[in-house]
């Protein structure tokens, strides 16, 4: 062998060398950045998905807290129960925040608030990486901003104590008025002044709403994930090469052997040199030939360890499949027939659009490694998603030839982020969007209409007299009511409308795109036929009543809380006009909505302050001529608006749940009044005291009577309870079972106003009534019409058939009394009998009881 041969085959081997440990350099590295730019990539997710909760949990708490400390409290605290006037932190505060709670986890993940402004020393900008992130959220910040701020978070990787971590710090503002005005007046207090002067910061720090507040700090280790990764990487190439280094040792042995050989023949056979060359150069192809198949099958048991942790796809310049690992078999059910020559739009969800594509494939044309996340197809037709590297690999020439695509499945992340989002949207009762999702589109819709001058209507609906249903049935029938109130509401509106529940009984429907008016109170109309059809729940039937207001873009708001505020206000006007209708809003609501506010306020405090008293009107017998019961009239003493009739009061009691503790107060202060009229020693008659229709489906109605009676001492036979007649048209077995219950305490029971409601008198033989009071109305004509005569001759025929006692009601001439006697009327109440007495006139008309 020449001295040249030797220095080709060095350099040959040398070439062969190199080569083969710059390949494996260059994949080693190129999955070594994959698997970190993904680590990366994860991190700041959970970064975003920390704050996002962060963010919904602190504006839910901020929203809260204001009530409660716009009387007197003092600020959060986590020592609330021992501090007066502050509030709770909310307990995901307390999870989220603490050196001890991230300990125990291990540090998946460091959270915290900070503030250039904190007075708390751990809660400011104690590190460099806070004070170099700081001046760039404060760079973004506006000094009068007119709307919420499009804050962007500042992220770096960075070494704490020896260890990769990322550092995220997002922008927390005063994103409410309420919270900017409580920092600005603990800014102008002696002791923060002082803290301010003491530390070197500015004095007097004030805010406005959306202004730069504070941040949230969130700390990610990267190195546990970087290490396992690094490792499995760092196994897999030291066996690769350990492999290639064997072949090639194999090699330059079996060559050294060979040249021996030759060497030894030389010197023997000169003639057999050719052929000596030949068997040399085929042992030598043989050799470099095992040797590749060697190194072919090692690469192989490595693209299987990468086949257990990502999708590994290979393309051509075409964007043809030509090679794919189970992996991406197993997650998109097609065979490797089905995708070697397809290219991946077989894989496709077309949830992208073609500039997605386009966009990825203009930059690997230029050669550059493109990232980002795909939502694929499976064979079976569902979604998955996948975190993709795909790299341009180029050949000699330096022209693109074949794409390697890395992909990492993603699909159980995207789906909780999905969940996450419709959380955070969704009522979760129905389904249907809830007010932060309907703000959203009703300001996003009316940013288009104010171009085009197209109306919108905003339709604010609550449900009449809801309440009964949940005292009655059960708070779990009523939301299973309120669920087939929602799908009737969305049956009913058009595609482009959202259908969303308020909270409670109250829901919305926004109609974008409307051609007038008349569309509005159309679908008002359409609503209210189908809403009133019965539902069938739980083996109940219930029936619902819809109080419906409108309040149309731009006429009425230009604004979404505008718009809600004005169809709200409609919608109480009509609940006051008698309900179950719709109204369109009118200016004049305001002042009605304010004065029915303040007078519910009012109400609430009424009875403490004594504003509260009761009258007291005769029943005269008509054989008697004697007081043989009193009805018990509740009136309003206002400091300010006078006597207050209650007309004017008892439905917003009733509409506002007040009536049940004003019922109570009714009751107790009757039985007072009798055991005062007792110790006078005068003989007291049955007082008769209403109970409204939410008193009587009140669940423990019952059990509450029972312990005033007993508390006050008093006889149940002392008292008489009159309820209207239509109370008892919905849920009669329960209203039948309640009513059995009082009478079996000693109550008598009388029907109020009969014949103003539903004059079905079937029902009447199977309640325990002993009483039937016959409304003014039938009474007032009786002497001139002969029609109002007949009706209640009737009435007093039919009760006395059923052993019913009658009373007419509003009797104020002789001439009405003389007919309603001839027609065996029992008992009389009006003005010609008595007007309402106070408890003091009451007294001197009632006579000593006898001994």
């Amino acid at each position: 062998m020449t001295a040249y041969s030797k220095i080709r085959e060095v350099h040959t081997a040398s070439v062969l060398i190199g080569v083969f440990a710059l390949a494996c350099v260059c994949a080693y590295l190129v999955i070594r950045h994959a698997v970190n730019s993904t680590i990366e990539h994860q991190a700041l997710t959970v970064a975003e998905i920390v704050v996002s909760q962060a963010a919904t949990a602190r504006s839910v708490y901020a929203r809260e807290i204001v009530g409660k400390l716009s009387k007197d409290g003092f600020g959060p605290s986590v020592n609330s129960a021992a501090m007066p006037g502050h509030v709770p932190i909310p307990a995901q505060f307390l999870k989220m925040v603490g050196r001890a709670s991230s300990e125990n986890t291990d540090r998946l993940y460091e959270y915290r608030p900070v503030s250039r402004w904190n007075l708390e020393p751990t809660q400011g900008l104690t590190d460099d990486f806070l004070r170099w992130a700081w001046p760039q959220l404060e760079a973004q910040d506006s000094p009068a901003p007119s709307a919420a701020i499009e804050w962007k978070a500042v992220s770096r990787i960075e070494k704490t104590n020896g260890r990769r971590v990322l550092r995220y710090l997002s922008a927390d503002p005063a994103s409410q008025q309420s919270c900017a005005v409580c920092h600005n007046s603990y800014e102008s207090t002696p002791e923060v002044v002082a803290r301010r002067v003491a530390d070197g910061v500015p004095v007097g720090k004030q805010w406005r709403e959306h202004q730069l507040l504070g941040a949230l700090s969130i700390t990610i280790p990267l190195d546990k994930a970087e290490q396992l990764a690094g490792s499995q990487i760092n196994e897999t190439a030291v066996f690769i090469f350990g492999i290639l280094v064997a072949s090639f040792l194999a090699m330059f042995w079996f060559n050294w052997r060979l040249a021996r050989q030759q060497r030894s023949l030389r010197e023997t056979e000169n003639q057999l040199k050719s052929a000596e060359l030949e068997t040399r150069s085929a042992n030598a192809l043989l050799q470099a030939n095992q040797g590749i198949k060697r190194a072919y099958t090692e690469l192989s048991t490595y693209m299987r360890a990468i086949d257990q942790h990502a999708i590994v796809s290979v393309a051509d310049r075409q964007g043809r499949i030509v090679e794919v690992n189970d992996k991406l078999l197993e997650i998109s059910g097609f065979d490797r027939a089905e995708l070697i020559g397809q290219d991946h739009r077989i894989l496709s969800s077309h949830t992208h659009g073609k500039e997605f594509f386009a966009q990825m494939w203009a930059k690997l044309k230029r050669g550059e490694i493109w990232r980002g996340t795909i939502c694929n197809r499976n064979k079976a037709g569902d979604l998955y998603w996948v975190d993709s590297t795909i790299m341009p690999l180029k050949d000699a020439a330096g022209c693109v030839h074949r794409y390697i695509s890395i992909r990492i499945d993603i699909t159980e992340r995207k789906r909780a982020e999905q969940d996450m989002l419709r959380m955070a949207t969704h009522d979760s009762l129905t389904g249907l969007a809830n007010r932060s999702l309907l703000l959203d589109r009703i300001h996003q819709s009316l940013e288009s209409r104010k171009r085009t001058a197209a109306l919108a209507a905003v339709l604010f609906i609550d449900l009449d007299q809801f309440k009964a249903i949940n005292d009655s049935l059960g708070h779990k029938t009523g939301d299973n009511v309120l669920v087939e109130v929602a799908k009737r509401l969305t049956a009913c509106a058009r595609t482009e409308d959202t259908v969303a529940r308020q909270g409670g009984d109250e829901f919305i429907v926004f109609m974008p795109n409307l051609e007038d008016a008349h569309s509005a109170s159309a679908m008002a109309e359409r609503l209210q036929r189908h809403l009133a059809l019965p539902y069938f729940v739980d083996g109940h039937e219930v029936r619902i009543g819809t109080s419906i207001g409108i309040a149309l873009f731009p006429d009425d708001g230009q604004d979404a809380d505008t718009l809600l505020k004005n169809s709200d206000s409609a919608m109480y006007q009509v609940k006051d006009s008698g309900r179950n209708h719709y109204m369109f809003f009118a200016p004049h609501m305001y002042e009605l909505v304010a004065e029915r506010y303040e007078m519910v306020s009012d109400m609430r405090i009424a009875a403490e302050r004594g504003e509260f008293l009761l009258n007291f009107q005769p029943i005269m017998g008509m054989a008697s001529g004697k007081i043989e019961t009193m009805e018990v009239l509740l009136r309003w003493q206002h400091p300010k608006r006078g006597l207050v009739l209650p007309t004017q009061f008892i439905p917003l009691a009733e509409a506002s749940g007040l009536i049940v503790p004003i019922g109570e107060w009714v009751i107790r202060t009757a039985c007072a009044q009798i055991r005062n009229w007792n110790a006078a020693g005068l003989a007291v008659p049955p007082l008769a005291i209403n109970l409204s229709a939410i008193q009587v489906h009140h669940q423990t109605i019952v059990e509450r009577i029972a312990a005033i009676l007993l508390e006050m001492e008093v006889d149940a036979s002392a008292l008489e309870f009159e309820i209207t007649e239509g109370s008892l048209m919905k849920n009669t077995d329960e209203v039948t079972s309640t009513l059995r219950q009082l009478t079996e305490l000693g109550l008598r029971i009388a029907i109020d106003d009969f014949g103003t409601g539903y004059s079905s008198l079937g029902y009447l033989k199977h309640l325990p009534i002993e009483t039937l009071k016959i409304d003014r109305i039938f009474v007032k004509d009786i002497h001139t019409n002969a029609d109002d005569a007949a009706i209640v001759g009737a009435m007093i025929s039919m009760a006395h058939s059923l052993k019913l006692r009658v009373t007419a009601e509003g009797v104020e001439t002789p001439h009405q009394l003389e007919l309603l006697r001839e027609l065996n009327c029992d008992q009389y109440q009006g003005f010609l009998a008595s007007k309402p007495l106070s408890a003091t006139e009451v007294a001197r008309k009632l006579m000593p009881r006898m001994p």
